[in-house]
């Protein structure tokens, strides 16, 4: 039982990382999206 609820926790702390890094990257993207449309203009 130990085994499956630790096995758990790390695939859950592991979707965390993975799902927190691409909204970061979709945040810079938008960022830098309106950086280039303000040097544009």
């Amino acid at each position: 039982m130990q085994i499956s609820f630790f096995a758990k926790v790390v695939l859950i702390l592991a979707l965390y990382c993975i799902s927190d890094m691409s909204i970061k990257n979709n945040i810079l993207r938008k960022v830098m999206n309106k950086a280039n449309r303000a040097k544009r203009v």
